[in-house]
């Protein structure tokens, strides 16, 4: 998907499907805009809470930082 991310569900989308490489479970808990770049938390524990995030650029829908634990 290129071009302007304008939602916080094609942002989590985006990072869902990042995600979905390293993990089975994901149960998305945020996603907010900063300066250009959406920030989104994505539960991806399957018993305990686990929380990943990932920048994706607003501009490119480009993944630029993320941690997983």
């Amino acid at each position: 998907m290129a071009g302007e991310i304008k939602s916080a569900a094609e942002a989590t989308k985006i990072a869902s499907t990042f995600l979905k490489q390293y993990y089975g479970f994901l149960r998305p808990i945020s996603a907010k805009r900063y300066e250009g770049i959406w920030k989104v938390r994505i539960d991806v524990g399957v018993v305990d809470e686990t929380i990943a995030e990932v920048e994706v650029d607003a501009s490119t829908s480009e993944v630029i930082e993320y941690s997983m634990p």
